[in-house]
């Protein structure tokens, strides 16, 4: 079992729309901003095994380096779910928006 969450910077009119295209791949929704980009660094730098976990998976960054300054992605297993006050801090630091697909609420 796991839990998803998505990060992301643009305003969007509705945040389950937005979260439902990302899950599907599509993030054309979005404008690239650095603090997605500088979340996505953080979160990687303070828990290194979150790259097994998160999207755009860095072909894709490599493939389309807006994707990754666009959202960010995160499937969370139950073991990971204790970083989540973590992720949020940093999400809040970044004043970034999102959704989370197992609560069906943004944030």
């Amino acid at each position: 079992m796991s839990s998803d969450f998505a990060f992301w910077k643009t305003a969007v009119p509705v945040p389950e729309d937005t979260y439902d295209s990302l899950a599907e791949g599509l993030s054309s929704g979005l404008q690239p901003h650095p603090d997605v980009v500088a979340f996505r660094g953080e979160l990687l730098k303070r828990w290194p095994d979150l790259v097994d976990v998160l999207e755009p998976i860095e072909q894709d960054v490599i493939d389309d380096p807006d994707d990754g300054a666009k959202y960010v992605l995160l499937t969370l297993p139950l073991r990971m779910l204790g970083r989540l006050e973590g992720i949020f801090e940093l999400a809040e630091k970044y004043q970034l928006r999102g959704f989370s697909g197992v609560a069906g609420e943004a944030f």
